[in-house]
């Protein structure tokens, strides 16, 4: 054998555990509760305040501070729809992308994240728990933690800081990370405008099969043309994460707040997004009805609603009990309110009555399900 091809093979050889290896999770140990809630800094200059002014959804350049770390030269521009939509001088939920101007720089190995201002849940716990109870369900979602906003100075108070859905969390949720991400928009179904955050636009190819496969008039073939396209599985337990915490403004009921993702190889998977409205009502009936044309096509066939059924039964078993959800409230619960104090001496006493109306909405939304799924059929 030549000196060049033993190279080669001793090459392949040394690579090949690392084939299938997926990217290490930097960013692991900052979604873990522990220690003070981080504090993150944001400076504008002059110049890009007077540009986000203009247009608050381009970005401006920003230097942040998280901790002891600056990180400068940031992308930063505000974000939200109707009911959150806070402008600068106020509370404003922000996207914040590290690289956007300095190339390679991250923040923990993400390059995007999300500080989301909570003004639509004053527990700043909805998101949260609603994404691990979506990761416990085998669901592609974002992770989420807290922390101390100050803006130019001015103490503006918690947010919910959350990974933003770029090439790395892609490959963490997907053994094919090279497909098309999609943003559902505001109030947007599948057959709009869907804005491709990750990918090569392909006239939206993967998009419109799915579009006409809803519109397939018998009941039974368009259930079968979807199933070819989507993970079934995936999308039923996201219906039944939805149902169990009265998410009525997902993608199942509105159509909003997803995102939807087309591996290369491979069935779409709708991801869920923006879950801060949740268990408002918590004798809310399980069967809705529906917005998306996705979900109609799944959910009104007796195949995804059995799959959803056994979804739901799975969750109540698992994962959504009372013992399971205080526990985790009461481990978030202290760092929210030592850093509160540091806002406001009276913050944390309001506080604690917030938190024992979500408890108590909890409770009674799974005593709610208790009763009710056994007579879904």
């Amino acid at each position: 054998m030549s000196c060049t091809r033993w190279m080669a093979s001793f090459t392949v050889l040394l690579l090949a555990p690392f084939a299938n290896a997926q990217p290490k999770d930097l960013a692991a140990d900052f979604f873990k509760p522990a220690g003070p809630v981080p504090k993150v800094a944001i400076t504008l200059d002059p110049e890009s305040l007077k540009l986000l002014g203009k247009d608050p959804r381009k970005y401006v350049s920003a230097t942040i501070k998280v901790g002891d770390t600056t990180y400068p030269d940031v992308g930063i521009h505000l974000k939200g729809a109707a009911g959150s939509w806070r402008d600068w001088n106020d509370k404003p939920g922000l996207t914040l992308n590290f690289n956007k101007f300095k190339r390679a720089q991250l923040f923990n190995g993400l390059d995007k994240m999300y500080l989301n201002n909570s003004v639509q849940d004053e527990s700043y716990l909805h998101e949260l728990l609603a994404n691990e109870l979506a990761l416990a369900m085998g669901l592609p979602a974002t992770r989420c933690a807290h922390a101390l906003v100050e803006l130019n100075g001015r103490k503006v108070g918690i947010y919910v800081m959350k990974e933003g859905f770029d090439a790395g969390w892609l490959k963490r949720h997907f053994k094919d990370s090279a497909g098309n991400l999609y943003d559902g928009g505001f109030l947007m179904d599948i057959n709009g405008e869907l804005k491709l955050d990750h990918g090569i636009d392909n006239g939206r190819k993967d998009l419109k099969a799915l579009v006409k496969a809803c519109n397939e008039g018998d009941a039974k073939k368009r259930y079968e043309a979807v199933g070819k396209l989507i993970d079934v599985d995936l999308f039923c337990a996201n219906a039944a994460l939805q149902i169990v915490a009265t998410d009525w403004d997902g993608y199942m009921r509105k159509p909003n707040n997803y995102r939807i993702y087309f591996p290369k190889d491979g069935k779409g998977v709708f991801i869920p997004h923006g879950m801060d409205q949740l268990w408002q009502n918590p004798g809310e009936g399980l069967w809705q009805g529906w917005g998306g044309m996705v979900a109609r096509a799944v959910l009104d066939s007796p195949e995804g609603k059995k799959t959803t059924l056994a979804k739901l039964k799975e969750m109540q078993d698992k994962y959504f009990t009372v013992e399971k959800l205080n526990k985790r409230i009461d481990e978030l619960v202290p760092r929210l309110k030592d850093a509160m104090k540091t806002v406001d001496k009276n913050w944390p006493k309001n506080y604690e009555n917030e938190v024992r109306g979500l408890k108590e909405r909890l409770k009674q939304r799974v005593e709610y399900l208790t009763k009710e799924v056994p007579k879904l059929k």
